[in-house]
């Protein structure tokens, strides 16, 4: 009796001690979860989306500035980047004749008065030996006037033949005038050669002619242009008609400098529409051109009507989502490659921006593109590579 008792209660002592180390061991990893998942959950990077730099790039996210900019209308229509006609000068030989010199070469800086290159000429050689005789003539005429007004003097010739001097002088005089002119227009140096020269300041974009090559009068050799005066010019589709007014705001647009934008004002609309694509050509000139701007770059011309100086803080619509019911845009956090959300109030919509009311100042920081990617990040709490979200 006594022996079952005591083997009975071994046994109690067993299976309790078994019981306590298993509980030890339970409470050990429960442990070691609770501080797993405060690890992930909470602490100072809490709401926070982290990736890599490799999901930053396959995402496409780009952090920029928020801008402030005009916002209304917001129609854009295809633009391009040109010289103003006014500030270009095309330059080349009045007569035909071959080239003896060029001066310059593509993309130098030259000042008005610049000699550019020379041609010489046969129309210039005929019209220099013309002067020469023209002179001839001239000095001949005026020592016979002065004979003939001796002589009248004297006594001894008549009024009539120093009158006739008189007007022969006179001719020959705006004869010698005439082609002194004639050269002065052509450009006529020495030895019949044709000087061109810059009209302008500016810069050579343009050089068609070598050493030896006849220069002819339908081309011009040379094409100098002010680069700092450019204008845009742009096509109005006819249903957008209604927005477009001399004076209004403007905002160009660039393909090459997507973060370039440039303010500036309708200063010119045609009278008519292009018949073949029905649309209406009209000029922008910009407030402050930029020294990168090239002619024949693409762009854009966003018609915001009203004043260029109405502008209000905007984000792309790329930059903006709903996360728990609350309109948000992401930010850099203290990390790299981590964003964090920031709260919102937006206005209007133009095209593809929104205005913002309150959360995000001019020039504050953000995730311009890849909100959706984002979002779904802080979501999950990681982006796995090649894992679509």
């Amino acid at each position: 009796m006594i022996r079952n008792i005591l083997t009975a209660g071994l046994l109690i002592t067993i299976a309790t001690g078994c019981g306590g180390d298993k509980g030890e061991a339970r409470s050990e990893e429960a442990s070691e979860h609770g501080k797993e998942a405060e690890g992930h959950g909470g602490g100072e990077h809490e709401n926070e989306a982290h990736l890599t730099p490799e999901a930053v790039e396959r995402a496409g996210i780009r952090v920029a500035a928020a801008e402030r900019r005009a916002l209304t209308g917001g129609v854009a229509i295809p633009a391009e980047i040109q010289f103003d006609p006014s500030s270009t000068a095309h330059v080349g030989p009045l007569v035909p004749g071959r080239i003896t010199k060029v001066g310059v070469a593509l993309g130098d800086r030259v000042k008005k008065g610049q000699l550019l290159g020379a041609v010489a000429s046969s129309d210039v050689s005929t019209a220099r030996s013309q002067l020469e005789q023209a002179r001839a003539r001239l000095s001949a005429a005026e020592s016979t006037l002065r004979r003939q007004q001796q002589l009248s003097t004297e006594g001894i010739g008549a009024q009539r033949a120093v009158v006739e001097a008189e007007a022969e002088v006179g001719q020959f005089k705006a004869e010698v005038e005439g082609l002194r002119r004639q050269l002065s227009v052509f450009g006529s140096g020495s030895a019949g050669e044709l000087s061109l020269t810059s009209p302008i300041d500016g810069v050579v974009v343009a050089l068609h002619g070598t050493l030896g090559e006849t220069a002819k009068t339908d081309e011009a050799m040379f094409v100098v242009t002010d680069p700092t005066r450019v204008w845009v010019r742009g096509n109005v589709p006819e249903l957008e008609l209604s927005r477009v007014q001399s004076g209004s705001a403007a905002v160009v647009r660039l393909h090459a400098f997507p973060d370039l934008s440039m303010p500036g004002t309708i200063t010119y609309i045609a009278p008519s529409l292009d018949e073949q694509t029905r649309s209406l050509p009209i000029r922008v000139t910009l407030q402050t051109p930029d020294p990168r701007l090239r002619s024949g770059l693409f762009g854009s011309i966003e018609l915001v009507g009203g004043s260029t100086d109405e502008r209000v803080v905007v984000v792309p619509a790329d930059a903006v989502a709903t996360l728990d019911g609350q309109t948000v845009v992401f930010v850099p956090a203290d990390e790299a490659n981590a964003f964090r959300p920031q709260p919102v109030a937006l206005g209007r919509r133009a095209g593809g921006f929104f205005e913002v009311r309150s959360g995000i100042a001019e020039g504050a920081p953000l995730a311009v593109s890849g909100a959706f990617t984002l979002k779904s990040t802080l979501k999950s709490g990681e982006l796995s590579e090649g894992h679509e979200h």
